[in-house]
């Protein structure tokens, strides 16, 4: 998943940013300008589940009608659902804050929506961007999408918690915390088997910049308890298993050599239950977050080979596997359920699939067959006993990422949108609530 969007803001762009928030937002205007604008951040992934082809351009997906058969109707199924957006002008309850009017009718639609769940990701470079450097947690964020307009800026995390404490405060929006991005200051040096044009944030850290790591979790939770939002679950990094977030995957160019990406995973997982333990609060860890892949390369390791490489008492430690797993044929939650039962623990995991989404691509699907597919999706997973949450990545649309609710330009919805208000708090208060009938929420035009 490429870690590093260029922001190509024009200076008309600016201009109509800064105008926009000022009307809108009673604290000072943040400036927006070419320096502020060229942010890098891991957001989106160009493929998800998917190596890019060693020719450059990542993979072309397949076909992603899922082959599980639609369950019919139980009271047995569970599943909560979560979203997540970065943006929090697409976040803040209307009585808190108003938006940008380009934004408002999906702030409202995310309303009606009413997660069980939200996914926070933290970008530790933006944060830290100096080893001695205090938490960077009023950065100017354009609120655009590279040049794509419309912009709604906000100012760094202070203002994602803020709104993440008002919605909290509403119910539901228990909130899960993974961190990707290492700082260039941070970064172990280039070595292994590692991609062309692989930059440091892409690197394992330095052991010596470990307590640096620590330091900004300590720093984000404190933050936290100051703008009144709970940061109960927190895993260590994004997508382990993948070269655009821990590179070297292998020391040798070898499906078959062992994983490096592994052993790197635990200090960083050893790393966050020592941060989390010193600080005040009940916070707790999970696991994963790994890309949903399934045939190891020399360059990325499968749910599988991962999950098997991990130490019994780590993985039996902790009760919640995250798993990204994107509509396609195969089914990434139930490759991560094989793969931990081999580990025999006492209790059977939870799995929470923290990122999904069904693609928006103009060669793919009409967008109601697609919304049937996904909605078929979440009924096999509230039929699984050990999956119980599915989280929307993301409301808006990275045009470069295209599995969103609503188009980059905020001019439409998908049909997408509907089904995921019907499987939220607003529809089904309680997760083991009955699901959505397929033709009901996505109807045939």
């Amino acid at each position: 998943m490429p870690l590093s969007r260029r922001i190509r803001t024009t200076a008309a762009t600016a201009v109509l940013a800064v105008l926009l928030i000022a009307s809108v937002d009673p604290s000072p205007a943040p400036t927006v300008d070419r320096a502020s604008a060229a942010v890098a951040d891991f957001h989106a992934t160009p493929e998800p589940g998917a190596t890019p082809e060693p020719g450059g351009g990542p993979a072309a997906p397949g076909p992603e009608v899922p082959p599980d058969p639609e369950p019919a109707p139980s009271d047995d199924g569970s599943l909560a659902i979560g979203i997540t957006e970065p943006n929090p002008n697409l976040i803040w309850p209307a009585a808190v804050r108003p938006v940008p009017d380009a934004f408002s009718p999906w702030r409202d639609a995310v309303a009606e929506l009413r997660p069980h769940f939200y996914r926070l990701q933290l970008d530790w470079a933006q944060l830290q961007p100096r080893p001695d450097a205090p938490l960077a947690a009023d950065r100017t964020e354009p609120g655009c999408l590279r040049d794509r307009l419309p912009c709604a800026p906000w100012l760094g995390l202070r203002q994602q918690l803020g709104a993440l404490a008002a919605r909290q405060a509403e119910g539901g929006w228990e909130t899960v915390v993974t961190i990707a991005g290492t700082p260039a200051w941070a970064a172990r040096e280039a070595r292994g088997c590692e991609r062309a044009g692989t930059g440091p944030r892409s690197r394992m850290p330095r052991r010596d910049a470990l307590d640096q790591y620590r330091r900004m979790i300590g720093e984000v939770l404190a933050l936290a308890a100051e703008t009144g939002a709970e940061l109960r679950w927190w895993n260590a990094w994004n997508e382990p298993n993948h070269p655009y977030f821990l590179s070297p995957q292998r020391l040798v160019c070898d499906a078959a050599a062992p994983s490096e990406s592994v052993p790197d995973y635990l200090v960083l997982h050893a790393a966050l239950e020592q941060a989390l333990t010193d600080a005040p609060g009940d916070q707790r860890r999970v696991l994963g977050d790994l890309a949903g892949i399934d045939d190891s390369r020399e360059d990325v390791v499968s749910v599988g080979d991962f999950i098997a490489a991990l130490p019994r008492d780590v993985v039996c430690a902790t009760p919640v596997w995250a798993q990204h797993s994107y509509l396609a044929p195969r089914n990434d939650a139930r490759a991560a359920r094989r793969a931990l039962a081999a580990h025999d623990c006492p209790q059977l995991h939870q799995i929470w699939v923290t990122e999904t989404g069904a693609r928006n691509a103009a060669a793919d699907p009409e967008p109601w067959r697609r919304c049937r597919s996904m909605n078929a999706r979440m009924r096999v997973w509230r039929a699984d006993p050990q999956v119980t949450v599915a989280f929307q990545y993301t409301v808006r649309e990275d045009d470069r990422f295209p599995y969103g609710l609503v188009t980059t330009d905020l001019t439409a919805a998908y049909p997408i949108l509907r089904m995921w208000q019907a499987w939220g708090g607003g529809v089904r208060p309680s997760p083991g609530d009955p699901p959505p009938g397929t033709a009901e929420v996505c109807p045939e035009p």
